[in-house]
């Protein structure tokens, strides 16, 4: 709950000062809402676009896929549960940073910047953390599935890994292979970090990467119209599960 108060303050706080247009050192900052009002602009022209375009076929054979996913891993909850409790898989240091990075804070610090500097990459980042934070915090209150600790609900699916694997999703359409890689492999870090961490099952993690792609996704459609050029999406299969992959040219 603090990533979300800090969330929703940090996206009023930026966006609340769209129509004060200034300039200096030659860095220009163009008003994205066309003097429209705010919060009219932040739905019709954000969120809405954002909902409509995400739900295409690939858009639903992600949430199928992802779902299938994750109760394929929830087979291996106990398994991998009882492996981190017995040995010491990631050391305390690096849960700890796994923690942070997956906090919100710092993608929040990304977005704010690319506002700047990328003002149509920073909306789409800003998009898919804002979704997949309202959505998993409706799911996670609605199932309200107990942690691995077994003194916490609000488990299914993990917020840090959802939010993490938003951006990375974001910076790969934005940014191309490259940066793509770098960003889901932080992401696939943060999440490893929370299982490791005993705060989440594997299949919360599973779910929430699932999630955070399928929303950094529809986001980035909004950005580039219909083109998807880069599609990919987890297939169940026996005994595993494959990543469906292709890129249109």
């Amino acid at each position: 709950m603090k990533f979300l108060r800090l969330f929703v303050v940090s996206l009023i706080f930026t966006f609340s000062c769209l129509d004060y247009g200034f300039s200096f050192d030659g860095l220009h900052w163009n008003d994205p809402t066309d003097s429209k009002p705010f919060f009219p602009w932040l739905w019709e022209d954000q969120f809405k676009p954002t909902i409509v375009k995400g739900f295409d076929e690939t858009g639903a054979r992600i949430i199928v896929g992802g779902l299938m996913a994750s109760a394929i891993a929830g087979t291996q909850d106990d398994k991998v549960h009882e492996y981190t409790m017995n040995h010491q898989v990631m050391s305390d240091d690096w849960r700890q940073l796994g923690a942070m990075l997956g906090s919100g804070g710092p993608g929040v610090i990304l977005a704010a910047s690319q506002l700047w500097w990328d003002q149509p990459a920073g909306l789409q980042a800003f998009r898919a953390m804002a979704l997949t934070t309202l959505t998993h915090v409706t799911l996670a209150a609605s199932i309200n599935r107990t942690r691995p600790t077994g003194d916490r609900g609000w488990s299914w699916p993990s917020g840090h890994t959802s939010n993490a694997f938003a951006i990375a999703t974001s910076f790969a359409y934005s940014y191309g292979p490259w940066v793509g890689t770098a960003a889901f492999t932080t992401a696939t870090f943060i999440g490893a970090s929370r299982i490791a961490s005993q705060v989440h099952w594997l299949s919360d993690t599973v779910a929430a990467a699932a999630l955070g792609f399928y929303w950094g996704r529809a986001s980035a459609m909004v950005t580039r119209g219909d083109k998807d050029p880069i599609s990919f999406y987890p297939v169940p299969v026996p005994g595993g599960l494959i990543v469906n992959y292709s890129k249109s040219f």
